[in-house]
């Protein structure tokens, strides 16, 4: 095998024209012609005895393009290894020249890992929040559980169904005149607005009183989980046994601490503080985390393989839904993910971090823990797909990377409070989604 190196302005690239003598190829065809001849069963000759002519002519050009194929991947493989190369991307073959019988001409060009400098993680300094709790955030937690808690009492006066009212009710429904799986329950409760039903059931429901009938007219919808009613018009015949009105201004009490699971208001005090130094805790690591990283992809100067960015480029522009990022985002994003990537390699390959089964099975809990009442299907799910799997691997290695990280950087202790925690410009997503939510809450 003769190598003739192109070189080329960018240092990552490598660029080969390659030549594999005719001897090398004609053993592998001869080879492969052999056992084709010895496996042949065709009318008119006797197993085994197929003539080489019609051999090649029924089988020339795939046998051909499978042995030109494995040459190439061998040769390359070999020179790959001989010159202690780490190939970053799947190299780009082009066959320059080939006849039966004389050399094989191809080129073939890739790029190859950045050497990752050596860095001394100590350097990092980061700040580690330390959580101060007042009575105030207590007593805010606990006016945010009373606002939301749900609490009904019988109606003073006899008035007519409201959205927010507490119904119990009895129901029997038909589609096409004929009763259906579920279609009937006595003494059911629903809180109108609550959109435990389908749409239009419970708006259907406002306006009666105690005692009152209705039918209602409904449609299922197309993804409905019962598949035989799914998309069907049906009518319910409703009975309304009684109606109850939401408390407002409920009390923070013992009777409170009770309704939401605990034995009296000091307890639940004293799980609102547990609740909060846990999630504390955990925000106060993520903030480590990204600063870490922020540090990281600042510190660290190399080069980036362009394919491997224009890989991941259209990865993430693929899963770009409605153009919501624009394309220099896009680059922009890649670039920062692939760098941090590298980091992360290098950081796991220097201080010998592996992903044990132990790290994996966390990562499918954690994974599954995301579809609550599906975990045992989710964790089927990946079992039976090894590419998935592998992609998690890649999810757990980063995040036992980090964790290392993080634990091998200076501290710099910092006492404060939840507000001020969500302070952090690397805390600004997580604000974002708490304040979402409770404009949600309040609607």
């Amino acid at each position: 095998m003769k190598i003739n190196e192109i070189k080329n302005k960018d240092k990552l690239t490598i660029e080969w024209s390659v030549i594999i003598p005719s001897e090398k190829v004609n053993i592998e065809l001869n080879k492969k012609y052999s056992e084709l001849q010895n496996q042949l069963n065709l009318p008119g000759f006797r197993p085994g005895k197929v003539p080489l002519e019609i051999v090649k002519k029924r089988f020339g050009q795939k046998v051909i393009s499978e042995i030109l194929d494995k040459v190439i991947n061998d040769s390359l493989n070999k020179a790959v290894k001989e010159k202690n190369l780490k190939p970053s991307v799947q190299p780009k073959v082009d066959i320059k020249n080939y006849e039966e019988g004389k050399d094989l001409e191809y080129s073939v060009i890739f790029q190859i890992m950045p050497e990752i400098p050596d860095f001394d993680l100590k350097s990092i300094t980061v700040e580690n929040s330390k959580l101060k709790i007042t009575k105030k955030d207590i007593d805010d937690s606990l006016s945010q559980i009373a606002e939301k808690h749900e609490r009904f009492i019988p109606l003073k006066t006899k008035r007519k169904s409201k959205l927010g009212d507490l119904v119990l009710f009895d129901y029997e429904g038909r589609i096409d005149k004929k009763p259906f799986e579920g279609n009937s329950g006595k003494d059911e409760t629903v809180v109108l607005g609550s959109k435990k039903y389908i749409p239009g059931y419970e708006e259907q429901m406002v306006g009666l009183v105690v005692g009152e009938e209705k039918k209602i007219n409904v449609v299922f919808p197309e993804d409905y989980r019962l598949k035989k009613v799914a998309g069907k018009n049906a009518i319910f015949e409703l009975k309304i046994n009684d109606i109850q009105e939401r408390v407002k201004n409920i009390p923070i009490d013992d009777k409170l601490a009770e309704e939401v699971g605990e034995k009296n208001l000091l307890e639940l005090r004293e799980k609102i503080e547990e609740r909060m130094k846990k999630d504390f805790e955990n925000l106060s690591l993520l903030k480590m985390r990204r600063e870490a990283t922020e540090i990281m992809l600042k510190k660290f100067k190399f080069s980036i393989p362009t394919k491997m960015i224009d890989a991941e480029f259209d990865y993430l522009n693929s899963q770009n839904s409605d153009k919501k990022k624009k394309e220099s985002e896009i680059k922009t994003l890649a670039n920062r993910r692939v760098k941090l990537g590298l980091i992360i390699n290098s950081i796991s390959e220097k201080n010998n971090i592996e992903v044990e089964d132990s790290d994996l099975t966390q990562a499918v809990v954690a994974e599954a823990s995301k579809y609550p009442g599906q975990e045992k299907q989710v964790v089927e799910f990946y079992k039976s797909n090894p590419n998935l799997m592998n992609n998690l691997r890649g999810v757990a290695l980063e995040e036992k990377v980090m964790k290392f990280v993080v634990n091998s950087c200076n501290k710099k202790d910092n006492t404060c409070t939840i507000d001020e925690l969500f302070k952090s410009d690397f805390l600004q997503s997580e604000k974002k989604i708490i304040s979402d939510k409770k404009k949600g809450d309040n609607k």
